[in-house]
C-alpha cells in the first residue's frame, strides 16, 4: 500500500553531516491523512527534519518537529473539536539484520527508538505522518460535552457488578501471589 504522504529520501544520499529536510502535505494527501485518522479536516501538515549516519555510518538518525492544525471528532458529542499539533521525535533506524529478534526487549534504553529501514530508502511523508498522529489526542473532547447521566453507572449498579464477579465459579488468579505475599 502507498503511503498517502510520501517523501523518499534515498539512504545514499545521507551522510555524517546532518541534512535539513522539510517536507508539507498537500491538499490532496491531507485529505487522504484525515481519512486514514479518522479527522473531520487536517488543514496542514509539515515537518522540519535533520538526518544523519551515525554511529559509523550503519545507523540514521531522523529528528524534528511536526507541525499541524486539524479538527478532530469530539468523542462523546462528534462535534468538531479544533487540535493544533507541534511535537517534536527522534528515531534511529539500522539495517533489518540489527533489528531485535522477537521477543527481545532492550532495557538500557540507549536507543531512542531503533527501527528497520526499508530498503528502498527512507519516507519522511511517512514518518512524519506517523509522528502526528502519535501526537493527536486520543479522546478529543468539545468543550462542554459530557457523558449523558443516564450512561454513568449508580453506586447500585456498579455494586450489582462488583457482586456478580465476586460470586464468580472462577478462582481469582492473584489469589495466589496474595498467600505468597503474606508468607513473605
Amino acid at each position: 500500500m502507498e503511503p498517502e504522504f510520501s517523501r523518499p529520501l534515498s539512504l545514499d544520499r545521507i551522510g555524517a553531516h546532518q541534512m535539513t529536510q522539510t517536507v508539507e502535505a498537500t491538499p490532496d494527501e491531507r485529505a487522504a491523512l484525515a481519512k486514514r485518522f479518522d479527522l473531520q479536516e487536517l488543514t496542514q501538515l509539515s515537518a522540519k527534519l535533520a538526518v544523519r549516519r551515525v554511529r559509523g555510518g550503519k545507523y540514521v538518525s531522523v529528528s524534528g518537529r511536526v507541525s499541524a492544525a486539524a479538527v478532530q471528532n469530539c468523542v462523546i458529542s462528534l462535534e468538531p473539536v479544533p487540535a493544533q499539533v507541534e511535537s517534536d521525535f527522534a528515531l534511529v533506524l539500522g539495517p533489518i539484520d540489527s533489528a531485535p529478534e522477537r521477543g527481545e526487549i532492550d532495557i538500557t534504553g540507549e536507543d531512542d527508538e531503533l527501527e528497520p529501514w526499508p530498503e528502498e530508502g527512507l519516507d519522511l511523508g511517512e514518518i512524519a505522518a506517523q509522528y502526528f498522529s502519535l501526537a493527536l489526542d486520543p479522546y478529543p473532547r468539545a468543550e462542554g460535552a459530557a457523558v449523558p447521566e443516564d450512561y454513568i453507572a449508580t453506586e447500585e449498579e456498579e455494586s450489582v457488578d462488583s457482586a456478580t464477579t465476586e460470586e464468580s465459579d472462577k478462582p481469582n488468579p492473584f489469589a495466589r501471589l496474595a498467600g505468597l505475599a503474606k508468607k513473605g
